[in-house]
């Protein structure tokens, strides 16, 4: 397994305080779809998905593994097929990287 994508609707379910340590120990990266929450809403188990503060990033895909957090945000922050297909492609060429190094290089 390359990674594990979790979609907007399971969100609230996702940042459950019982799943914070999955994602800090997870061999392989974590990949939140189209948060309105930053990624510690996630790996902070204090810390509920409605409490969370909302994130400025910008970011359609975030993105958390080894202690980094990534994201990848929407061209001109345009919501529509192609700007969400160059977004995952981006993700997925930078998962492609961890996978051989075993760290987020984010350029």
């Amino acid at each position: 397994m390359d990674a594990v994508f979790i979609d907007q609707k399971h969100l609230p379910e996702a940042a459950e305080a019982k799943y914070a340590q999955v994602y800090l120990d997870s061999p392989v990266p974590f990949v939140f779809i189209d948060s309105e929450k930053v990624y510690l809403a996630f790996i902070d188990e204090e810390l509920s998905y409605e409490e969370a503060h909302r994130s400025q990033s910008g970011d359609y895909l975030i993105g958390y593994f080894n202690d980094q957090y990534f994201g990848a945000d929407l061209y001109a922050h345009q919501k529509n097929k192609q700007t969400i297909q160059d977004c995952y492609s981006r993700v997925f060429s930078l998962l492609e990287e961890t996978k051989n190094t075993g760290k987020i290089t984010l350029e």
